[in-house]
């Protein structure tokens, strides 16, 4: 561009009537963009009340909704305690604990607290002794649930596998990634009561030491079983958390290194496999007491 352009270029943007013109448009342009700007303000806070009034709706609808749940719920409950029902349909009654799940419910009708035992087998008393010390502290439907995984990790509860296979910490710390309850201390405990049952067996019954066998711990728990008498034989009106029995075999056990044998945990257990009979057993509704008529 020649110096003589510029200069009329110069002259034509300083000129006053493009001076003008520009600020107009310049405060046109304002004007709208704080109209625009009002505007956007107003959509925005209508947009928020809009959102928190939706909100109150919403959290009103949850809380009715929770308030309906929960009212059927305890209908629900209530009206099977009434009939003494239990909740899984198949109109037989049971022991308040066996009554809300269907595992729990199997469980109580096929094994728990069996007369002479549901299963002699060392293998199964084995596996009733780690699985009631790893309830401690557990509902017994969490137990249940891991049984399955417990089978899994512990080759079907064989202890001789066990005792030889879990040597080291390392080793033991494989069955803490299994799905198992995963307390470090249980597990530690499970190792050393396989070791100390295999010992037991060995020391007492050489020739009743193997898994399947029926007579070895079976043999070994009958000292600790009351014998009846008629005094004993009525029906028991208090339940317990502990016998005479379950105090000298905790403290037989410990005896011989097992761990987790308290005497809450072991009248549970001499309860579940049908050596207990101290105490209430099943509820006097129970279709399994054997006064009642629906008993099988």
């Amino acid at each position: 561009m020649t110096r003589r352009s510029s200069r009329i270029a110069a002259a034509v943007v300083n000129s006053p009537t493009t001076t003008s013109a520009a600020a107009s448009t310049t405060t046109k342009k304002q004007t709208i963009k704080r109209t625009t700007i009002a505007d956007t303000n107003v959509n925005v806070n209508a947009t928020e009340e809009e959102e928190e009034e939706e909100e109150k709706v919403a959290v009103s609808t949850r809380q009715k909704k929770r308030k309906i749940s929960f009212s059927a719920i305890t209908t629900t409950i209530t009206s099977h305690v009434n009939k003494k029902e239990p909740m899984n349909g198949d109109g037989k009654s049971r022991c308040i604990w066996a009554s809300s799940a269907r595992h729990l419910s199997l469980y109580h009708d096929t094994e728990w607290c069996v007369p002479g035992g549901f299963n002699r087998t060392n293998r199964y008393l084995f596996e009733m002794i780690i699985l009631e010390g790893a309830q401690a502290g557990l509902s017994w439907s969490t137990v249940l649930h891991k049984r399955e995984a417990y089978r899994e990790a512990y080759d079907d509860f064989d202890y001789n596998w066990i005792a030889d296979t879990y040597t080291s910490p390392a080793s033991n710390d494989r069955l803490l990634k299994t799905d198992i309850i995963k307390n470090k201390l249980k597990v530690e405990a499970s190792i050393t009561n396989a070791k100390a049952f295999r010992d037991l067996l060995r020391e007492l019954y050489p020739d009743q030491a193997q898994p399947e066998d029926e007579n070895g711990f079976w043999q070994f728990l009958q000292a600790y079983r009351k014998k009846q008498t008629k005094k004993n034989k009525a029906e028991p009106q208090t339940y317990l958390t502990s016998s005479e029995a379950s105090d000298r075999l905790s403290a037989d056990l410990k005896k011989r290194g097992f761990k987790f044998v308290g005497t809450t945990i072991l009248y549970s257990y001499l309860q579940a496999v049908g050596i207990e009979l101290d105490g209430i057993q099943h509820a006097s509704d129970c279709f399994k007491h054997p006064n009642n008529a629906q008993h099988t």
